[in-house]
């Protein structure tokens, strides 16, 4: 419960930051992110998730740079079927489902090479990862809920379309580092969505 209380209050606050973020210009993305598991995450869940959004402020510091922060929640899950498994000298038979459920929070910094026709830029996350990993067979399953450090490099584009409102393409790298007892964990994000220039 501590847990999700802190995610809710770092969302808040970056929320809130917002408003600060309109007093001297920036641009507010809203996307849908797909997600394409690399290392651990992709053996624990082969399949790919297009299920993620995520929300970010940015605010110029000079021409061409922008600071701000990022909070995503991105699912992934596969239903494996009907499989047997074996541990020592038990045997047991089930179906099975597993699901990662990543929540990203992050401090933002990216440059932007052009703001005019097109915003163009490359950028960089870092902050911390909220990693809930559920293996279920049939009405049982064990679940992992961890905080990890991470971070997440990206290019991406911003094209106005007209009154502020702005379409926005994305490709993200994301890296939650391994802690003393779990896995790191990674995948490639696409994130497609609307932006708003201000």
């Amino acid at each position: 419960m501590k847990k999700i209380k802190a995610i809710i209050i770092s969302a808040i606050f970056i929320f809130t930051s917002m408003g600060v973020f309109a007093q001297n210009g920036g641009i507010l993305n809203f996307q849908w992110n797909m997600g394409f598991g690399t290392g651990n995450t992709h053996t624990f869940v082969s399949t790919p998730s297009l299920r993620g959004v995520s929300l970010e402020g940015r605010k110029f510091i000079t021409d061409h740079v922008t600071v701000g922060g990022r909070f995503g929640w991105q699912t992934f899950y596969k239903d494996y079927g009907k499989v047997t498994r074996t541990r020592g000298t038990n045997t047991i038979t089930g179906y099975n489902k597993k699901y990662i459920n990543a929540m990203p929070l992050m401090a933002t910094v990216h440059y932007y090479f052009t703001t005019k026709k097109i915003y163009s830029y490359v950028g960089l996350g870092v902050g911390t990862y909220y990693m809930n990993l559920r293996d279920q067979m049939g009405m049982y399953y064990v679940s992992d809920q961890t905080w990890h450090f991470g971070f997440s490099p990206d290019v991406g584009v911003v094209v106005p379309l007209g009154h502020k409102l702005g379409a926005t393409a994305n490709f993200r790298y994301n890296y939650a580092v391994k802690t003393k007892d779990n896995k790191s964990r990674s995948w490639i994000g696409i994130g497609l969505g609307l932006s708003y220039i201000f």
